[in-house]
């Protein structure tokens, strides 16, 4: 097995390791080679490399989200820890299968929901369900970066859609 420091190094700007012929940090898309320009403008020096489709932009094509770049197509992704958001559902069974199908395309799946007590007026477009007497507001299926175009992927050729 090669040395840990002999094949990787740590990101300055997230402190993840990655490779050293990484172009960029893929956890948080800073960039490490000198010379990338944006995809767009060809002229102009990118700022950073979008964490979801890998692919350098400008200042002006795409930003730093909370430590992480994105590109503007990319921008909207609810992101937590490494990993972002490409199915959503209040039925349990939904999105246990949107994992599973995520699963069987080799990718790596996680399901997240999150608990809270109960509103007095909930909106008539979320009906939330009731799990210990505390409502469900969402079964969330997150996957890492780099496999959010995948996951997409898989999930539509079988007809999943995400409840907005």
């Amino acid at each position: 097995m090669p040395d840990r420091q002999d094949s990787e190094f740590t990101c300055e700007k997230c402190g993840s390791d990655v490779k050293d012929e990484d172009q960029f940090c893929p956890s948080c898309g800073a960039i490490f080679k000198e010379g990338l320009v944006c995809l767009r403008h060809n002229s102009t020096p990118a700022e950073g490399v979008s964490v979801i489709c890998s692919k350098p932009f400008c200042s002006h094509c795409g930003a730093f989200v909370n430590k992480v770049f994105f590109c503007d197509a990319h921008s909207e992704y609810e992101c937590y820890e490494g990993m972002a958001r490409v199915f959503g559902h209040f039925d349990n069974l939904q999105a246990q299968l949107a994992t599973n199908c995520i699963s069987q395309a080799g990718l790596h799946p996680f399901m997240y929901s999150r608990y809270m007590n109960p509103l007095p007026d909930l909106s008539p477009i979320a009906v939330p369900r009731v799990y210990r007497n505390h409502t469900i507001t969402e079964i969330k299926v997150l996957v890492p970066f780099a496999e959010v175009l995948k996951a997409e992927t898989a999930l539509s050729e079988v007809g999943l859609t995400s409840i907005e």
